[in-house]
């Protein structure tokens, strides 16, 4: 898959998750995934011109990401020990890890919501 085609999946699945939404931040020159207003994506192009998507995760799951795939780098502009960047030009990675990893950032983010929201988007839908 190329990454116009990779960019236009991930946006089509983030989208799908409860309460999720995706949005052009034009200062940031990124798309931004938000649910309940908090970052749980980002996806643009790094200062080399490589286009990423940056995700939350456990940072022990990061740490070894980032010795297993060169392609997985620290989240950039973020807190390095719980984001993590994805060069999606990568073919280490299929497209469903990927998506299982952003996935993972939504319902981390989801998990710090308050309670009140969190049980707003599971009546929403189905919290995949």
């Amino acid at each position: 898959m190329n990454i116009a085609s990779r960019q236009a999946f991930l946006t089509a699945e983030g989208k799908k998750l409860a309460g999720a939404k995706v949005a052009l931040k034009e200062e940031w020159g990124s798309m931004a995934f938000t649910v309940g207003d908090k970052l749980y994506a980002l996806m643009g192009e790094n200062k080399d011109g490589k286009e990423i998507i940056t995700v939350k995760g456990l940072p022990e799951d990061n740490e070894r990401l980032r010795e297993d795939f060169h392609s997985v780098t620290y989240g950039y502009y973020m807190n390095k020990t719980h984001w993590i960047s994805i060069d999606l030009s990568t073919t280490e990675l299929e497209d469903g890890h990927i998506l299982v990893l952003l996935k993972k950032s939504y319902h981390l983010i989801v998990e710090k919501l308050p309670k009140k929201i969190q049980k707003e988007l599971q009546n929403t839908k189905e919290m995949n």
